[in-house]
């Protein structure tokens, strides 16, 4: 990154952004979202996705990034029964996301915007429509193998209640063309500070999500809510070039995940492994995979709040389009695709 610029990022909403949290579909298309992606750890840095991740990737790119980057994401909760006489089969739980990305030295500014169409009725095609803003600056100070960033975040969520929809124009009218109520209680503030150190082809994070936050409308420091918003990270990667100086063709990676350090029913743990082709400097092919468990007690695994997540990733030249899905290990009639396109110019 060489460009001194204002800058403004805007990439997509899901899950664990803002107010769509806490919906089913939500908790199972963690791919959507970068910072559940088995491509993008706390730990993780290289590629501009895991700045989403933890703010102190944003300046160890392994390549200069322009001043600009779009993303466009689309995901759904889908079961096996629900496409029997549904007139609109393939919208279930379905989540769009956008952004727009202006990046600068040490510094990115994020605007995130989303719509989740929430069905709540399947004979009757009633659905509860959620549109979600998310604006967001991250900074970022490196030294050799050490970085710190910060992250600010803040926005809200607007809503449509118990809408009929029947056809694809009834999606678009309700998703950008039709009058929202505020959402109550939508509103938030956080403040989170993250770092990674690397050691050769180790690597470590720590990212905390609300060391100041919005609680009850006031603004909130407490341990508690810090522990909750703390993700641990450790990483195994190989660099992109071999000591001879030659591009690395087989690149593998490993990684793993605690979040929430303090209560049980809101912690998780992540286990991913990806192997990357590294065709040229700046065209790959990635293969991901993951183990998602929420709610997890230590030294205690639980199935049946799990998730397998897969996804594949291409990159060429500043586009990539990332295909993934999700599956909960305890049922697998229910699954979560989703497509990601990105450009970064």
């Amino acid at each position: 990154m060489k460009r001194l610029i204002p800058a403004a990022i805007l990439i997509f909403v899901l899950s664990l952004f803002p107010a769509a949290a806490d919906s089913g579909a939500s908790e199972l298309s963690p791919l959507a979202n970068p910072q559940a992606s088995p491509l993008s750890s706390v730990s993780g840095f290289g590629r501009f996705s895991d700045v989403f991740a933890n703010p102190a990737a944003l300046v160890m790119m392994e390549t200069d990034t322009g001043p600009f980057a779009l993303t466009l994401g689309i995901s759904d909760l889908y079961s096996a029964g629900e496409f029997s006489s549904d007139r609109l089969p393939f919208v279930q739980n379905q989540l769009w996301n956008m952004g727009l990305s202006f990046i600068a030295d040490h510094i990115a500014l994020s605007a995130f915007f989303g719509s989740e169409f929430m069905r709540q009725d399947q004979e009757r095609s009633l659905f509860d429509i959620r549109s979600s803003l998310r604006i967001e600056l991250d900074m970022a100070y490196s030294i050799p193998h050490f970085s710190f960033g910060m992250r600010i975040s803040g926005g809200n969520s607007m809503l449509r209640s118990s809408k009929k929809m029947t056809g694809i124009t009834d999606i678009f009218a309700n998703a950008w063309f039709s009058p929202f109520e505020r959402e109550r209680d939508s509103q938030f503030f956080d403040v989170g500070v993250g770092a990674i150190l690397t050691f050769g082809p180790f690597s470590g994070g720590i990212y905390s999500g609300s060391i100041v936050t919005l609680r009850d409308e006031n603004i909130y420091l407490g341990w508690d809510a810090i522990a909750e918003s703390t993700t641990l990270s450790l990483s195994l990667s190989a660099d992109r070039f071999l000591p001879s100086g030659d591009l690395r063709f087989f690149r593998p990676g490993l990684s793993l995940s605690m979040t929430g350090l303090s209560d049980a029913e809101k912690r998780s743990v992540e286990a991913e492994a990806e192997l990357t082709f590294q065709f040229l400097p700046d065209a790959s092919f990635s293969l991901a995979a993951s183990y998602l468990e929420f709610r997890h007690s230590l030294f205690h695994f639980d199935t049946d709040n799990a998730f397998l997540n897969i996804a594949a990733r291409g990159d060429w030249s500043g586009f990539s389009v990332t295909l993934g899905v999700s599956f909960r290990v305890s049922e697998w009639s229910d699954f979560a695709p989703s497509i990601i396109f990105s450009y970064i110019s």
